[in-house]
């Protein structure tokens, strides 16, 4: 089964991450949380997470989904460049693509 790919960054919304990972936990899909540079990151309340590995370490092929959580100041993550290239990738490559591409392949 693939993970669904958990992209933290700072002051990430640490409500909104609890209330996801139970979900999941409780439906048994692995996750794999991710940062952009692979070190800790704190949350809008001062929670540090250490990531299991970073954006470019991670394979896209693993995952079938990608959780965002909420952020206390997006504005502050303008300069993440890696950031916004790792979600525009992922939707790129999402299930809409992957059938376009099935439909072109025969």
């Amino acid at each position: 089964m693939k993970s669904t790919a958990i992209l933290l960054y700072p002051q990430f919304s640490e409500y909104e991450l609890s209330v996801a990972l139970s979900i999941l936990m409780q439906g048994g899909k692995p996750v794999r949380i991710l940062t952009s540079d692979g070190k800790p990151v704190r949350g809008e309340a001062g929670l540090k997470v250490m990531p299991e590995q970073s954006i470019m370490e991670a394979k896209r092929c693993e995952f079938d989904s990608l959780l965002l959580t909420g952020c206390m100041d997006i504005f502050q993550l303008e300069a993440e460049e890696t950031i916004f290239s790792f979600i525009k990738e992922f939707h790129d490559s999402g299930p809409s693509s992957q059938a376009s591409q099935a439909r072109h392949s025969f």
